[in-house]
């Protein structure tokens, strides 16, 4: 009977967070907001990302025609976007281009949920390997 009046320490289950508790993928996306809401507002159909620096995305680019969209995609970066479709629909957009290095592949795998997460409402996703990929995979959609 005494043991049960001792604090409880250690046991099964982490109840602390455990290891991972304070990690984060660091990615800076505190500029996304304002143009996504432009997008959920029908103003404009869709807007892409880029990195500035390692761990932070910026606005590269938005809009409304889908040439526009697929002239800032390019095979030597990484893209992150979303988009609205015509049926009312909204999705993530991810191109890793062909050329980029294998670290910043990588960096941008890291990335990818967090630069998603910025992206509120998106019930789908659109990504690429290529510029021809993401370009194939961008055809399927009525923009």
């Amino acid at each position: 009977l005494s043991r049960l009046s001792l604090p409880m320490s250690g046991g099964l289950f982490c109840t602390d967070g455990g290891a991972m508790a304070g990690s984060s993928s660091g990615l800076d996306v505190s500029d996304v907001a304002e143009a996504w809401q432009r997008i959920r507002s029908g103003s404009e159909a869709w807007v892409l990302l880029e990195y500035e620096g390692k761990n932070k995305l910026k606005v590269k680019a938005s809009g409304n025609a889908r040439d526009a969209l697929e002239e800032q995609i390019s095979d030597e970066k990484v893209v992150f976007g979303g988009l609205r479709t015509k049926e009312g629909k909204f999705l993530c957009l991810m191109c890793t281009g062909e050329n980029v290095s294998a670290m910043a592949k990588g960096r941008a795998a890291h990335h990818k949920n967090a630069a998603f997460n910025a992206f509120d409402g998106t019930v789908g996703e659109v990504c690429g390997l290529s510029k021809e990929e993401f370009h194939q995979q961008l055809q399927k959609l009525d923009l």
